[in-house]
């Protein structure tokens, strides 16, 4: 695992450098393919069937193992990666909001008048502070999002 994150590091100095949030995020997506690949032996291919595999992965690692760089990291990886599943769903566009004063840099999928936080809500779910699974997330998110679009 230390090998992956070492290749994918720099992901804070991608983002402060002048960017282009949806490249950045397909190719963070890849990322988090590879990353599931290599470390735990599961392929994922984009599919919504895929999201009950990201649910897996993150709920079997041991969040107290991992340093505040290793669960940004992890967080943005498979929040771009379930936010690049969702945009080729339902649509929608990535959104990349500076820091503030008040607020860490945020990236969250647009739809509509709404905007979901992909990474956040991974993060919440790596430290087991978020009662609902990331794949029932994403089921209720595509219902919702389907029956706006109807």
């Amino acid at each position: 695992m230390a090998e992956h994150f070492k290749e994918i590091n720099n992901l804070g100095t991608k983002m402060s450098e002048s960017i282009n949030i949806t490249e950045l995020m397909k190719a963070t997506a890849k990322d988090a393919i590879g990353f599931a690949d290599q470390e735990y032996n599961v392929t994922l291919d984009f599919s919504e069937e895929s999201v009950s595999l990201v649910q897996s992965i993150v709920a079997s690692i041991d969040s107290l193992a991992l340093d505040d760089n290793q669960l940004f990291t992890l967080s943005f990886m498979f929040g771009a990666y379930l936010g690049e599943v969702f945009i080729q769903r339902v649509g929608g566009n990535w959104l990349y909001l500076e820091e503030t004063e008040d607020e860490p840099p945020q990236t969250f999928v647009a739809i509509g008048d709404s905007t979901i936080a992909f990474p956040g809500k991974v993060y919440q779910a790596l430290l087991g502070s978020d009662d609902q699974a990331l794949d029932e997330y994403y089921c209720e998110l595509i219902h919702s999002h389907q029956t706006e679009a109807s």
